[in-house]
């Protein structure tokens, strides 16, 4: 009887140490704004993340895309903005979801560009598609509130135009994020 007794405590520990193995790290919740600048606009959104306990976190965005391609578009002028929606992912080179990370996100824009060229003006909708690979570096304050702090670089692609043509290309981004850790 002291056998199957003792072998059974030994054995709860045991699996109690295991388990306890498999928990290491803690899962968040991310909720916060973010504002990114490239050289042909802006991007102000609001967005939602959810941390795993280890390394990685998937991000919601949702916001609205200003653009300005000025001359750097197929026209004279460039300018207009819409709602832009986006889906992304983080690496993080810590343990926990803070400190240096890479990620990648893809913004889908439905963007209403006002054109000119010459005397001639128009306006174009267009559904606007920019994949951006980015670093950055997460500050944590009393483990709750985060300031990010990042760059990127990706390519804007027009998926469809109702209209004539406006510009596409390559972005670079310099951002900075602020929220709450649940």
């Amino acid at each position: 009887m002291k056998k199957c007794a003792c072998l059974f405590i030994i054995s709860f520990c045991f699996i109690i140490s295991a388990r306890s193995q498999e928990e290491f790290g803690y899962k968040t919740i991310d909720v916060g704004g973010e504002f990114q600048s490239y050289f042909r606009g802006y991007t102000a959104v609001l967005h939602l993340a959810y941390n795993f306990p280890i390394h990685h976190g998937i991000q919601f965005r949702v916001g609205y895309n200003k653009s300005n391609w000025k001359g750097a578009g197929l026209h004279d002028n460039e300018d207009g903005g819409g709602p832009v929606f986006s889906l992304g992912y983080r690496y993080y080179f810590l343990v926990r979801p803070h400190g240096f990370f890479l990620g990648a996100h893809a913004d889908v824009s439905r963007l209403s560009i006002d054109w000119k060229k010459g005397i001639t003006t128009g306006t174009s909708k267009i559904w606007a598609l920019q994949p951006t690979f980015e670093l950055g570096y997460m500050i944590l304050i009393n483990d709750m509130f985060f300031i990010t702090p990042s760059v990127g670089t990706g390519v804007q692609t027009n998926l469809k135009t109702e209209g004539e043509k406006v510009g596409d290309g390559s972005v670079f981004t310099t951002g900075i994020s602020m929220g709450w850790k649940f």
